[in-house]
């Protein structure tokens, strides 16, 4: 009989998929849990409001959605899975750089040098993957927080403070709820967030796209999802450079497939391929990419009012749909354990 894969909790013991492994949510992982458990809750929560609003069947998916995402905290909450670390001062430092370096050079290369938002942070996630992957994670999440609009972060200043905010709630939640992706976007976004709303600054508001370009968020975000699980894990790529290729190729081909609407679905692809950077421990098979791919779609749909303009919200936007579809997975486990 094939053995479950294993996850390690905070006392070095091993534990079982789907049994509660012995640790507990204390001191800086406690504060990071709860910060970007509340960051995904907001956004997800004013997102729903927002589809209750415009469309009925639209509001009762991303309830369903949204409750996948609460049962997968509150179970992460009561049986966490702790990834313990010491990073010493020196590391902590390096750590801050990267997510500083990354925010402000993504920044520059989306609107100084014309890249846009997409490429630039895509290529700036290439370079880190490849020639500093021990700081190829705080690099790619630096760079969420350069996508940030500059209609809204007007100055050089604003995206450092939101990179160096961004790098706090990293190294608080570094240790928590690993392995679903969109995390490091959701870590971006508590940056960007708190510096637009302390900053006093004005966020974008987009319509919801219509139908008939609707079918095409959503099929393209389920592609670009699967895509990237699959070369991070059947190539062994990793996520980082699995997402920062699949955001690429979607930058550059998707303007002149669709010159209309490539743009948006250029972004689209890129939302999902966060999606597409959790761990097989956590959604294991193409089938459960595939729905959250779908999840991701969905819920992009009717975030475009909402808080545009803030680096990481796309990633936040993947984590929720990452932690909807395990939670959804793990309420059922259970009770097929508990029928057998």
């Amino acid at each position: 009989m094939k053995k479950r894969p294993e996850t390690r909790p905070a006392d070095g013991k091993t534990s079982h998929e789907g049994q509660p492994p012995a640790a507990s949510l204390h001191g800086p992982g406690y504060v990071g849990f709860l910060v970007l458990s509340a960051l995904a809750l907001l956004l997800y929560l004013f997102i729903l409001y927002e589809a209750w609003v415009l469309h009925s069947l639209g509001g009762f998916l991303v309830a369903l959605i949204l409750l996948g995402l609460i049962l997968a905290l509150v179970r992460e909450a009561l049986h966490p899975t702790i990834n313990k670390s010491s990073a010493k001062t020196l590391e902590l430092f390096l750590i801050a750089l990267a997510h500083i370096a990354g925010a402000w050079l993504t920044f520059e290369l989306s609107h100084t040098f014309g890249l846009g938002a997409v490429l630039a942070s895509a290529l700036i996630g290439l370079i880190g993957g490849i020639f500093f992957p021990e700081y190829g994670a705080p690099i790619f999440c630096g760079s969420f927080v350069g996508m940030c609009s500059a209609e809204v972060y007007i100055h050089g200043y604003d995206v450092l403070l939101a990179g160096a905010f961004a790098c706090l709630v990293y190294i608080l939640g570094r240790e928590v709820l690993n392995g679903f992706g969109g995390k490091l976007g959701t870590i971006a976004f508590g940056g960007t967030l708190l510096t637009g709303i302390g900053l006093k600054r004005q966020f974008i508001i987009s319509p919801v796209p219509p139908f008939e370009l609707a079918w095409h968020i959503v099929l393209y975000a389920t592609i670009a999802a699967v895509l990237t699980y699959w070369l991070s894990v059947s190539f062994k790529w990793g996520p980082v450079l699995a997402s920062a290729a699949v955001g690429l190729a979607g930058g550059l081909l998707l303007p002149f497939l669709h010159p209309v609407s490539g743009g948006m679905l250029a972004v689209v692809v890129f939302c999902a391929s966060f999606t597409g950077m959790s761990s097989t421990e956590r959604l294991p098979g193409i089938g459960l990419m595939t729905l959250a791919g779908l999840f991701t779609g969905i819920i992009f749909l009717y975030s475009m009012p909402i808080f545009g303009g803030a680096g990481g919200k796309l990633g936040t936007i993947a984590f929720g749909s990452s932690l909807a579809v395990w939670g959804y997975r793990q309420t059922f486990l259970r009770r097929s354990e508990k029928i057998a």
